[in-house]
């Protein structure tokens, strides 16, 4: 791991002791006692209340304001999902799994997810922005913000942002042993503590686990391994302030990771290739590992987060927090990958073969950086107590470094042998897509040595200063809410590449190019939500955001084209509740555009001349409609049951000039529905207390996985005009739609006063459905596991 290159350490661990002297000088606040005079001390703005969930379903969220809010009281949508999801359903992992939550897919271990028909490249911890690579032990709930109301946060992809919430310290002092397995020789141990450390003012909770998961019924030298860690520590101090501190540890090796299915083309026995056609993916060759036992993709992170936050007064509250984070991925031999397959060619040996890639690599990254965030919120009445108000006040610091050195292999002798044809790397199948042989691998080892073999090496800064400011009025007796607000962004780039040319200057490992760039960004939201009645909520939402990459290429950051991706969008629609509260819903719709789209375009150079070239600038767009619905009814004290769907319409309005029959397409890996069903009993009496039962149906419609221009060949004629010549209809694949059930039965009691015990059953795709995931990986067959819990609780 690369230590950290600049002083944010230094200024994180000064503001780290901040709290500390606060809450050694400060007053303290002149808050009533509750005990002397019957009165409910004011929790905090910045504390969502755990009593607060009941079951799957949480009333509050920090997500979407950064302050504790009624989720009935915001005018867009914020989705939640608990921990006791996680735990009924046997998610070890929190991937793409997670399809249910109507509108988002696409959900991975590095960061990315797909959220109403747009892609992102990063996730919030704690509010903070994180890479990805997070263990479920430790993770309290999922909230998700959608649209571009995210952009409170700074930038954020259009579609919404994911904020994983930390498991915080409790006072109780209690243990917990897990221990869990089954099918894919699935194995995971979990280890949690909480309780007070010698004074009730001092409390932590640390968990620790390992998950594993592999098995050669699935795939052979498939293997997975994490390992997770994690500490966090509360203190409330007479003043009202409180501290919380915590440290995580990730690491996640995946050994001989799956691959995608590759394309099928139907050559049609013919010597012309205008008539050719791409008919769909190689589904049973995603059964076999294209890269065999010496090939890797770890990834791992290191974090330290604090938090203070204090009652001032009766009227303003703060909160101080900071991030700081060391992460790495390296991987080798991920780029030799199953390649497409041709069926009905005149020629022999072009039938049904796929060929691996040629050249296998290792990269390496290596990041570090961090954030900090001061927040404050003042509520107070206006026109004698007839307007409540709550304005919110925050300026942020985000850094972010990258350097990452990639190599080919340097065993030139086995390179050869591997690329030669008719070795290993070609495989011959059958005609339902299965190798005919034993497949081989290439069996070399990477030599770090020699610096010829670099082909990529950057370094890349990133650094945000941002504020903004939000205020929440309620009118006619809390009625009517309405809210407006902005936020300002400076986005600063100092970059450094060492091999490749930017703006006609080659870089070198001794001369590298200096990049340097300052991007400003302001974005407006505002909304409004109107109580018809108690039970009945109408909303509606605009808001702009921005997003810059912050791992784009120094050549694309110094392009003098260069600009940020910008999006504004509306939400609007209804909440409501029936039957007495038990029953409350969402229905949402949604119209977003993206601007700034990097895509190709015709450019005459020099201008006059008649030759036309292709350029990539900024200049594409992107536009996303859909609706959403959220239910959930706790039809009893035994019954309870919810649904999330999300219908998304996705299509790119403008893909540049040198594809013009793109517009209107679909965009790829966009499911443009999915959602999901549960269904709870939870048994409170007789025989059948401590009894409970899960069932749970997801759905994820037929998803176009294939770029609008995929298989289009085109001719540039006079005056630039683009006329296609031929095209395969690559662009129309889609992988199919798929319906998975999951059940779970749970069983927990108690032996005396201190131990508890509880017995989990999970079947996943009871039936054992066959599907390809959105990414063309081959999804899970029918998965089995038992898990068992020992408790241990102390006065």
């Amino acid at each position: 791991m690369k230590p950290l290159r600049h002083p944010f350490g230094a200024v994180l661990a000064a503001l780290a002791a901040l709290p500390a002297v606060l809450a050694q000088t400060a007053n303290p606040p002149a808050v009533p006692d509750p005990k002397a005079d019957g009165e409910v001390l004011k929790l905090s703005p910045f504390e969502v209340k755990a009593d607060e969930n009941r079951g799957y379903v949480a009333a509050e969220t920090m997500t979407g304001t950064r302050v504790a809010t009624q989720i009935k009281d915001l005018p867009y949508t914020v989705n939640v999902v608990t921990s006791e999801f996680f735990e009924d359903f046997a998610l070890f992992q929190l991937d793409d799994t997670l399809v249910g939550v109507g509108g988002m897919t696409g959900l991975d271990i590095g960061g990315g997810f797909n959220l109403r028909g747009f892609t992102s490249s990063s996730q919030l911890r704690d509010g903070f922005y994180r890479l990805g690579r997070y263990g479920q032990t430790n993770i309290d709930r999922l909230e998700i913000i959608k649209g571009p109301n995210a952009g409170i946060y700074g930038r954020t992809s259009p579609g919404g942002m994911v904020n994983m919430i930390s498991k915080g310290p409790r006072k109780e002092n209690a243990y917990k042993l897990t221990l869990r397995g089954g099918s894919y020789d699935t194995a995971q141990a979990t280890l949690q503590s909480t309780g007070t450390l010698g004074s009730p003012k001092t409390y932590h909770i640390l968990i620790a686990s390992q998950y594993n998961r592999g098995g050669a019924d699935l795939m052979d030298w498939f293997h997975i391994r994490e390992n997770q860690a994690f500490l966090a520590l509360k203190h409330e101090f007479d003043n009202g302030g409180r501290l919380l501190v915590s440290a995580e540890y990730f690491k996640q090796y995946r050994n001989a990771p799956q691959g995608a299915a590759p394309v099928v083309t139907d050559l049609k026995s013919t010597a012309s290739n205008l008539d050719d056609e791409a008919v769909g993916y190689a589904m049973n060759l995603a059964r076999y590992n294209a890269f065999g036992p010496h090939s890797e993709l770890y990834r791992g992170s290191n974090t330290g987060y604090f938090s203070y936050d204090r009652q001032l007064n009766d009227t303003v509250s703060i909160r101080v927090g900071g991030q700081i984070f060391a992460a790495d991925r390296w991987d080798y031999n991920q780029n030799t990958g199953f390649g497409a397959v041709t069926i009905n060619s005149t020629t022999a040996s072009a039938n049904l073969t796929s060929t691996r890639g040629a050249a296998p690599n290792r990269g390496l990254i290596f990041e570090d950086g961090g954030g900090l965030q001061f927040d404050t919120v003042a509520r107070y009445d206006l026109l004698g107590g007839r307007v409540a108000n709550k304005t919110l006040v925050t300026v942020d610091f985000n850094d972010y470094y990258r350097y990452d050195p990639t190599r080919n292999s340097g065993a030139a002798a086995a390179l050869a042998a591997w690329s030669a044809a008719g070795s290993g790397r070609v495989v011959a199948l059958t005609p339902d897509y299965r190798p005919v042989a034993p497949l081989t691998y290439f069996g070399a080892g990477l030599d770090d040595a020699p610096l010829a073999n670099l082909t990529r090496l950057t370094r890349r800064r990133a650094t945000v200063f941002g504020g903004m400011v939000r205020h929440e009025a309620r009118w006619l007796d809390d009625a009517l809410l309405t809210y407006f607000g902005a936020r300002f962004d400076k986005v600063k780039f100092s970059e450094l590449e060492y091999l490749a040319t930017v703006n006609g200057v080659q870089g070198t490992l001794t001369n590298p190019v200096v990049v340097k760039r300052t991007v400003n960004q302001t974005k407006p939201n505002f909304g409004v939500l109107y109580k018809v009645r108690d039970s009945f909520r109408v909303y509606a939402n605009y808001a702009e955001s921005y997003f810059v990459n912050q791992t784009d290429n120094p050549a694309d950051i110094a392009n003098p084209l260069y600009q940020p991706e910008t999006a504004k969008g509306w939400d609007y629609g209804i909440k409501g509740s029936l039957f007495g509260d038990r029953l409350n819903y969402t229905i949402g719709l949604f119209d977003i555009r993206r601007f700034n789209v990097r895509v190709t375009d015709i450019e005459e150079s020099p201008v006059g001349s008649g030759n036309f070239v292709q350029i990539t600038r900024p200049d594409g767009d992107q536009k996303d409609t859909g609706w959403e619905a959220d239910v959930n009814w706790a039809v009893d004290r035994h019954w309870s049951t919810g649904l999330s769907f999300g219908h998304v319409k996705a299509i790119y309005s403008d893909f540049g000039t040198a594809f013009p029959l793109s517009v209107g397409r679909k965009v790829q890996n966009i499911s443009p529905e999915n959602g999901s069903v549960y269904l709870k009993y939870s048994g409170s009496e007789g025989r059948l207390k401590g009894f409970s039962a899960n069932l749970g149906v997801t759905y994820v419609a037929e998803t176009p996985t294939e770029a609008p221009n995929a298989g289009d060949t085109y001719a540039t004629g006079a005056g630039g005009v683009r006329s296609l010549t031929r095209t395969t209809n690559q662009w129309k694949l889609t992988v199919p739609s798929f319906t998975l059930w999951n059940l779970g039965v749970t069983y927990s009691w108690k032996q005396g006063s201190a131990l508890s015990h509880q017995l989990r059953f999970n079947v996943n795709n009871v039936f054992d459905r066959d599907y390809l995931k959105v990414n063309r990986t081959l999804g899970d067959p029918r998965g089995v596991f038992v898990s068992y819990t020992l408790g241990l609780s102390r006065d």
